[in-house]
C-alpha cells in the first residue's frame, strides 16, 4: 500500500476512534446525569421528612398561634414601609455586639435562639406593638406583660429584625442578608411567619431565630428548646408555602406585585 493511503487510512481510524470515545462519553455523562435526576426527589423527600420530624420536635406549630391576627400577604404591599424596623445603626444594637462578644454571624444566631418567642396574645392583648431592635433589647426584658421577666422577648418579627440587624453590625453586607415574611407549613398547618435568610456561596439559606425557647400560651409556661443549629437549612428545604416580601434597611423586593428597591442586586431575585 503506498505512503500516502496508509497515512489518510491511519487517520481517518484514529478520528474514527476518537469520535467513539466521544460518543461514549457523552453516554456516561448522559447517564449520570439522568440517575442524579432520578435520586434526586428520593433524597430531597427524605430530607423534607427530616425536616418536618425537627419541627415537631421543636414545637414550631406554637410560633404560628395568633399570627393571622396581623401578618398577613396584604400587609407588605408597601414593603418600604418596614424596612425602617432594621437598625443597624442604632447604638444599643452596636452595644449588644460589644457586650455579648458577637464576631460572626453564628455568634449573632447562637444569641438570637437565646431569644424567647412570646405571642402578641400574651404581650399586647391581641394587639400588634412594633417593636424596634432598641425595644426588644432594653424595653421588654421589664415590659408588665412579660412572663418571663428579665428575659428579651418578643414574637418572629422582632426576632428577624434584630438579628438581621445584628449581622449587618458584624460586617455582614446587605446585599447578603435580608428579612423573609411569608407563610410556612408547620406540623401540617400553615400561617404568617418572618425569619431571616443568608446568602453564601451563592445560595441563600434559612436562619429560624424563633426556633429556640417559647412561651405556651396553652400551657402558660416557657418550654425551653434548643433550636436548629446555624448550618441546618443549608442542607436542607425549608417549609415555605408563599413568600411575601423580602427586606432590610437597604432593599427590599415584593415577588407578587414585583415592586424592588433601586439597584436590587440580581441575587435578590432569587429565593435559593
Amino acid at each position: 500500500m503506498p505512503k500516502t493511503k496508509l497515512l489518510i487510512l491511519s487517520a481517518v481510524i484514529v478520528v474514527l476512534a476518537l469520535a467513539a470515545v466521544y460518543v461514549i462519553f457523552i453516554y456516561l455523562e448522559n447517564s449520570s446525569n439522568d440517575s442524579d435526576g432520578d435520586n434526586l426527589k428520593p433524597r430531597l423527600d427524605v430530607l423534607r421528612k427530616e425536616v418536618k420530624e425537627d419541627i415537631k420536635e421543636y414545637r414550631m406549630l406554637k410560633r404560628l398561634k395568633h399570627r393571622d391576627i396581623v401578618l398577613k400577604k396584604e400587609n407588605f404591599t408597601q414593603i418600604s414601609d418596614y424596612q425602617k424596623y432594621v437598625t443597624p445603626d442604632n447604638s444599643v444594637v452596636q452595644s449588644y455586639i460589644t457586650d455579648n462578644n458577637i464576631n460572626f454571624a453564628g455568634d449573632a444566631y447562637a444569641k438570637a435562639i437565646d431569644w424567647i418567642w412570646v405571642s402578641d396574645l400574651t404581650l399586647h392583648n391581641r394587639y400588634e406593638h412594633w417593636l424596634f431592635p432598641i425595644s426588644f433589647i432594653t424595653v421588654t426584658p421589664n415590659d408588665f406583660d412579660n412572663p418571663v421577666p428579665g428575659n428579651m422577648v418578643s414574637d418572629c418579627e422582632e426576632h428577624a429584625y434584630t438579628l438581621v440587624s445584628l449581622l449587618e453590625v458584624i460586617g455582614v453586607s446587605k446585599d447578603n442578608v435580608r428579612v423573609v415574611i411569608g407563610k410556612v407549613e408547620f406540623e401540617g398547618e400553615t400561617g404568617g411567619h418572618a425569619w431571616v435568610q443568608l446568602y453564601e456561596e451563592g445560595e441563600w439559606f434559612e436562619l429560624e431565630a424563633t426556633s429556640g425557647p417559647y412561651w405556651d400560651d396553652d400551657e402558660n409556661k416557657l418550654i425551653e428548646s434548643n433550636g436548629f443549629s446555624y448550618n441546618y437549612f443549608k442542607t436542607r428545604p425549608y417549609p415555605v408555602e408563599e413568600y411575601w416580601a423580602f427586606f432590610n434597611d437597604k432593599y427590599f423586593y415584593n415577588p407578587d406585585n414585583g415592586k424592588k428597591s433601586e439597584n436590587l442586586p440580581d441575587h435578590w431575585l432569587t429565593t435559593e
